[in-house]
């Protein structure tokens, strides 16, 4: 990774708010043109795994989260190379990924697992409507005890910013498909989709080239914190659809969508917690800290959504083998 920032990022920072902003908005206008109204309709005759889906979550990831937070504050200064700073920046990290809804890979890596496709693309939708107003509190709770100085959530900002930039498009991608035949449809959501990717490509560049992305302020241990931290929610959510009695399918789609979180509105949140004024005054200790955080963020976003990738297809692909094992024992 870049020690130093390249010239040509020095004022990333500036432009990081409007690339996010755009590439949540395309992908969430992508996604709107898969969703239908009966979607969410056909959820209420299944409304028993919505409930679970919606328990794990919204309340067991943050409780785990916690609980990881707590433990990263048992660490010596400097074990297994993670040093204070990048402490701070692997639990805040933690914290906004433990807000996220699910993201739109849930519903793909469930249809080819033979999960329950509804119920996967209902929580989806559902939560994210809902992390309008849970997203700035389940953030309020977690890290507001950790960033030191005058460092504050604003929860009015961020929950502008998803009903803006998430629910706005959703629904606007929602009312294109209404108006739309299929093939438009279909055209529509590979144009968003690689145009968020697109951007979301521009945005890692611009974080290395910033200096932003960099191993060194957490050793080993911070990425291990990270895997730990996605394999608890992992067994956790599979465990608690099993205690509820879920069948197989209904389990894998709330298993999934708990693992693969929307990786792109924790990048957009993340400008929205730490805006470009907020760093005038680069040299003072708290200064440098919260930087640490946000370059903690950004990196736990990364690191997470590739570990979720993995975790999720894999989750998905042994989901597939062990219903095709069904079948032939039928």
């Amino acid at each position: 990774m870049l020690d130093q920032p390249l010239s040509f990022f020095s004022n990333f920072d500036q432009y990081e708010r409007y690339l996010s902003a755009t590439m949540v908005t395309f992908s969430m206008l992508g996604m709107g043109a898969t969703l239908t109204v009966r979607d969410f309709a056909n959820t209420l005759s299944a409304w028993r795994g919505l409930a679970v889906g919606l328990v794990a979550q919204l309340v067991l990831v943050p409780i785990w989260a916690g609980l990881t937070l707590f433990a990263i504050s048992l660490f010596p200064t400097g074990f297994g190379g993670l040093t204070a700073a990048g402490a701070i920046g692997i639990a805040t990290g933690i914290a906004l990924i433990a807000a996220m809804p699910g993201g739109s890979l849930s519903n793909l890596l469930t249809f080819i697992g033979n999960g329950n496709v509804a119920l996967s693309v209902s929580l989806t939708a559902v939560t994210t409507l809902i992390c309008l107003f849970a997203t700035p509190i389940v953030l309020a709770a977690l890290v507001n005890v950790r960033v030191p100085g005058n460092f504050e959530i604003d929860k009015l900002q961020i929950m502008l910013d998803i009903g803006q930039f998430l629910i706005a498009p959703l629904l606007a991608g929602m009312l294109f498909r209404r108006l739309s035949h299929s093939k438009q449809q279909v055209l529509f959501t590979k144009v968003m989709v690689r145009a968020s990717l697109a951007l979301l490509a521009v945005i890692i560049i611009g974080s290395l080239g910033a200096g932003r992305l960099q191993f060194g302020p957490y050793g080993w241990l911070g990425p291990a914190i990270i895997v730990v931290f996605g394999l608890g929610a992992l067994y956790l959510s599979r465990l608690f659809t099993f205690t509820w009695g879920l069948i197989d399918r209904d389990s894998l789609a709330i298993v999934i969508e708990v693992v693969v979180k929307n990786g792109l509105l924790a990048l957009l949140v993340v400008t929205s917690m730490f805006p470009a004024d907020m760093f005038a005054n680069r040299e003072s200790e708290d200064a440098k800290l919260i930087i640490a955080a946000r370059d903690g963020c950004i990196f736990v976003v990364l690191f997470f959504s590739g570990f979720a990738i993995v975790a999720g297809s894999s989750t998905s692909l042994r989901g597939r083998k062990r219903r095709g094992r069904q079948r032939e024992a039928d």
